[in-house]
């Protein structure tokens, strides 16, 4: 064929800068296999020499088609659409048009119902014309598009002659819904939907099910062929037995759903597709095209990732800095290369899946997630996956699973016999030998942190040049973070005894609230992250019974004492704050960010605390030995009610055994938490020391630049491997970004949500629709963790520091984590609206006997401060008064 003009062929490819979009997209519709109507394209060549025999695009409209042009749209014509009186479509195919970015769509002029090689000419002439149309150059000097660059090709296509005709959005371009299809279709030609505006049913289509919601429109009016004339349209009256029902029939609408998907799915993004249903019945693609209303690809561009931060959160909420981060990511994968070894999975394996241990986290807008898919891929790793799925899937915080195709085949008989069974024995031997041992695992684990930690913690970090420091956190990372077995044993152990405890109050002690396991193990003591708070108690209590002591607590601003508190306060209580700075000065509020100050850097929330504890009207509510009693009380009840309901000897001897490890587990697992929690303290420390050193010799303008480095980056310049040496303007950059992070509320991400293609591009982290807080019965629901019905005010909080003035209240906040501790011995009960039942709030708030609900779906956005309210900590229920 000429130059000028282009027929579709299967063995050459189309060039979208001859044909323009839509031209292009025809050829890649019939190349994917759909039924488009005949079509040849007159190229941008065509147009211009057209334009440049014209003189000015004023004329294009005018006169007639070259000689040659005109040969070789016969030859075409002929070739493709056989009847030179046939009705054709002319449609404009710009350059640029249909694409992701420009759609054009309405700008250009289209000719339906043509007839004729001279109408088809005068058409062609037409849309030509059209391109410089003021509409057309305006949407161009809108863009920011060239206007002396503007090419257009002609699309020749023979019509269908509609029973029916519609649009589907792959993509729903009212709210952006990348999950969800639109289908509208009326009767007659689908000019009638796009440029008359008449009614038109509606059809909602689900991506994942395909469940359809529709919405029939009273349809009185439909666009069809001039028969008369013999060409162009007009306007008819429908049929009253055709008025009112559906355009599409249920097989129609699935039919283009179908396509729908393998289109999208082709073209890796949402599309806009034309489509009409002859009188037999049989479906034609007119056109496809990018959705350019919806920000997001969706499931169109593939790679889906679940991302979900329902179990981190309590530990990394809201903006974590680049170097916690980045800390992190290499810290999990460290933990799960020991998990992996205590599970038994083979070091080839382990090497083989190296990707899935690097890529547990990721970070959006400063917020970390559990990247679910690799968290997926880690568990079928274990032996005994396939024979347990869900108690792994609970083990290791799963709680939705992959996309259909995404789930790991079926094992083969032989291989489940001969493979998995074998290495799920071997587990549950070594298991038990580890659950035996425990108490001596656990005692040797923590033997090896006192002496790392007792020597690491003596010194003195600011003193040490860069490069010992970083000697030093190779140290800690190899003889503690390549250690971290034991607390792993442990968490096993404690999944497998809590979870038995928690069947057995069930299914023996006729639980119904599922909290009696949690007031069980209450009042355990020896718990290590409990001691900070009850010895600040004891120092309130110290400071009620001195007078001066009291006055200067009370009317001395915090700040100030943490200045001049050695100065203002009698020698031998100033020397008990400094001994427990020097305890635990190490902690801090969101104790695992380590970018967060600690006590020792900014000691004023310390002397907050005691000011509240005592500005408290019941000096009693800080009774250190009254609290313990009410634990030990709570414990008391908890087994007499369960011992009450089982009879049978074996099973209270099983029971008793049962319920000994749950407590040990538990109370092993809060202290080797608070080990962890000194490690944080001390890297602190050492990130603080680097920084220090880095602002001195002018790499950094302050301390805290060195928290929007990544922790690799801080030691590859300290060893010489650095790509970029200007640690200030990466500092700067990422200051900027994380700082908008925090402002942009906003645009915070959702706490689950579904990435495609490349997660940080036309993505938007939004969640799927969650049902609401409050229940049909005007209650909140949660999980309860310890007991009593408290009926008061509430108190709201989004950090331990933005008020820590409680005196009876019942706190609400969205999370908790030891560096809230402090405040609770002023509360009369706790609603927190992320957590578990083992989360260290729950665990201290048993500890001290404090009516605690967690995991409170939407409670923070449901409460205000000074809301009344009833809550039942046994229940797990909020009742908020005059609702």
């Amino acid at each position: 064929m000429s130059a000028l003009v282009w027929v579709p062929r299967r063995e050459e490819k189309a060039a979208a800068g001859a044909l323009g979009g839509k031209a292009a997209h025809l050829a890649r519709l019939e190349a994917l296999g759909m039924r488009v109507p005949p079509w040849y394209a007159v190229t941008t060549a065509a147009f211009t020499q057209a334009l440049a025999a014209a003189g000015s695009p004023e004329r294009l409209g005018e006169g007639t088609l070259a000689d040659e042009l005109v040969q070789a749209i016969e030859e075409a014509h002929a070739a493709r659409i056989g009847d030179p009186d046939a009705l054709v479509a002319v449609r404009s195919s710009a350059v640029g048009e249909d694409a992701a970015g420009e759609s054009f769509a309405g700008l250009h002029d289209s000719f339906l119902f043509v007839r004729g090689r001279a109408a088809v000419a005068a058409a062609i002439r037409k849309v030509w014309a059209s391109a410089y149309s003021a509409r057309a150059l305006a949407y161009r000097e809108a863009r920011g598009l060239p206007l002396d660059r503007i090419a257009i090709a002609v699309v020749v296509q023979r019509m269908v002659e509609a029973r029916s005709s519609g649009v589907l959005f792959t993509a729903n371009p009212n709210d952006g819904n990348v999950h969800q299809m639109v289908i509208s279709a009326l009767w007659g030609a689908g000019e009638g939907l796009v440029s008359a505006g008449l009614a038109a049913d509606t059809w909602l289509v689900a991506k994942d099910d395909l469940a359809v919601t529709a919405d029939v429109a009273e349809k009185t009016d439909r666009l069809v062929l001039d028969r008369v004339a013999g060409e162009g349209l007009i306007r008819e009256d429908v049929s009253p037995d055709l008025r009112t029902a559906p355009s599409l029939t249920e097989a129609e609408v699935m039919t283009v759903a179908q396509v729908g998907l393998h289109l999208e799915s082709a073209f890796l993004r949402p599309q806009d597709i034309e489509f009409s249903f002859d009188a037999a019945g049989t479906l034609w693609i007119l056109q496809a095209r990018p959705v350019t209303t919806v920000e997001e690809l969706g499931p169109a561009a593939g790679h889906r990732l679940l991302w979900d931060n329902s179990n981190i959160i309590e530990s990394y909420s809201g903006v974590t800095s680049p170097m916690t981060f980045s800390f992190i990511r290499r810290a999990y994968s460290i933990v799960y290369h020991c998990f992996a070894e205590v599970m038994g999975i083979a070091p080839a394996v382990v090497r083989a899946n190296r990707d899935v241990f690097d890529n547990m986290l990721g970070l959006f807008r400063g917020q970390v997630y559990y990247n679910l898919h690799n968290w997926y891929r880690l568990v079928r790793l274990f032996p005994g996956f396939n024979y347990n799925k869900s108690f792994m899937e609970s083990m290791m915080g799963v709680r939705q699973g992959l996309a259909e195709g995404e789930e790991p085949a079926p094992v083969a008989g032989l291989r489940r016999y001969t493979v998995e069974l074998p290495a799920l024995l071997r587990l549950a031997g070594r298991s038990a030998r580890n659950f035996l041992s425990i108490r001596r695992i656990v005692g040797a684990f923590e033997n090896h942190f006192r002496d790392r930690y007792g020597a690491w913690s003596k010194l003195d970090l600011r003193a040490l040049p860069p490069h010992e420091l970083a000697a030093l956190y190779r140290r800690m990372e190899d003889q503690l973070l390549w250690e971290w077995k034991a607390p792993i044993i442990n968490d096993f152990f404690v999944m497998i005894f809590y979870g038995t405890l928690k069947k057995l109050c069930a299914s023996w002690c006729g639980d119904v609230h599922g909290s009696l396991q949690n007031d069980l193990i209450a009042g355990e003591g020896g718990i290590e992250s409990t001691e900070p708070t009850k010895l600040l108690l004891r120092l309130a209590a110290r400071a009620r019974e001195i007078p001066e002591v009291r006055r200067l607590l009370l009317e001395t601003p915090p700040e100030e004492l943490a200045v001049e508190a050695p100065r203002l306060l009698p020698a031998d209580f100033a020397a008990e704050i400094a001994r427990y700075l020097d305890l635990y000065g190490f902690r801090c509020v969101n104790e695992l960010k380590l970018e967060e100050p600690s006590l020792r850097d900014r000691p004023a929330f310390l002397y907050q605390i005691l000011r509240n504890y005592l500005a408290m009207e019941d000096p009693a509510a800080l009774d250190v030995a009254a609290m313990e009693a009410r634990e030990h009380r709570l414990r008391a009840d908890a087994e007499a009610r369960a011992f009450a309901a089982i009879r049978s000897p074996w099973r209270r001897w099983i029971f008793r055994r049962v319920l000994a490890n749950a407590r040990l587990g538990v109370k092993n697992r809060e202290n080797l938490r608070f080990a962890r929690t000194r490690i944080y303290g001390l890297l602190r420390e050492l990130l603080r020391a680097v920084g220090e050193d880095f602002v001195e010799e002018g790499l950094l303008a302050a301390v805290d630049d060195i928290f929007y480095l990544e922790i690799d980056e801080v030691w590859d310049f300290i060893r010489g491997r650095a790509v970029t040496t200007d640690l200030q303007s990466l500092a700067t950059l990422r200051r900027r970004d994380f700082d908008a992070f925090r402002r942009e509320v906003e645009k915070q991400p959702a706490d689950r949500f579904e990435t495609f293609g490349l997660p940080y591009h036309r993505n938007r982290y939004r969640g799927r629709p969650q049902p609401a807080a409050v229940g049909e019965d005007g209650l909140l629901r949660g999980i309860g963790c310890c007991p009593g019905v408290v009926t008061g005010p509430v108190k709201v909080l989004r950090s331990p520091s933005e008020d820590a003035r409680l005196d009876g209240e019942i706190l609400v906040a969205e999370r908790t984590d030891p560096g809230w501790v402090p405040l609770y011995p002023g509360v009369s009960g706790l609603l927190i609206e992320r957590g578990s039942i083992l989360s260290h709030s729950a665990i201290v708030a048993r500890e001290m006997g404090i009516p605690t609900i967690v995991g409170i779906p939407g409670l923070v956005g449901t409460l205000a401060t000074g809301d009344v309210v009833t809550m039942d900590g046994a229940a797990g229920t909020v009742a908020q008064s005059g609702v």
